[in-house]
This record gives structure tokens, sequence and C-alpha cells, in this order.
């Protein structure tokens, strides 16, 4: 598994929103924005599940994603990709829960997807 560098992981806080690209079983391409994407540590992110339709079934179908994080600051932009699981209801999907209803009470997420963090890039250079 690849580690989020501390540069990396701020610029994942300072990015919002941010596009997440997912791909259907048989290739076709989704990207879209979103604002619940964290790190949880140097190994993980956290995404909730609040509107997705084409995402959520092409992580139900082929469970891998990358997404992209601009530190404005630096100018630096960083690819991150990796496998996700998918929680509906425990612990991780009610810390996902309580984690949106901060600052949107209003909003239930559908699903929390944890990624495991595979591969993280700068422009054309891998970095982990």
């Amino acid at each position: 598994m690849a580690k989020l560098s501390t540069e990396v992981q701020v610029a994942i806080k300072k990015t919002m929103p941010t596009c997440i690209a997912t791909a259907s079983k048989d290739g076709v391409p989704n990207v879209v924005y979103i604002t619940y994407l964290k790190a949880l540590d140097d190994e993980t992110i956290l995404i909730a599940d609040n509107k997705f339709d084409k995402t959520r079934k092409n992580l139900d179908d082929n469970p891998v994603l990358s997404f992209t994080v601009l530190d404005p600051d630096t100018k630096k932009s960083y690819q991150i990709k990796g496998k996700m699981e998918c929680a509906t209801e425990g612990q991780k999907y009610t810390d996902a829960v309580e984690w949106v209803h901060t600052n949107h009470p209003q909003l239930t997420p559908k699903a929390a997807f944890y990624m495991n963090v595979e591969e993280v890039y700068c422009g054309a250079e891998r970095l982990a």
C-alpha cells in the first residue's frame, strides 16, 4: 500500500470540491465533483456517498477510483488511485454519517467508501 506524504494530505485538505473518477465494468469513464472526501491517515481516504448514481454503480461493479487535488499555494497537483471498500452499516458507516452531519445535518450518506491508497502521482512522477 502506498503512503500519502504530509504535502499530499495538506493538498487534500485544501481542495474542495474534488473531482473523482470511476469507470463502469465496460470501461466507460465517469467524473464528478464531490465535497466529502478526506484523508483519515497516510493510507486511507474516506468518501461519503451523498448523491452518487453512476458513481455508485461503477464502484459496485468496479471498485477502483482515482481523484485529483490541487494545492492552491504550491500549485502542485496530485493524483491518487486505489481500491474502494463500501460500508452501509457499522462503525465505518456511522463515522461517515457523523462527519457529514457536522456541516450538513440534513444529509445522510447512503454509504461510506474507504480507499486503500495504491498509487500517488505529481504530474507524471510516481511518488508512492
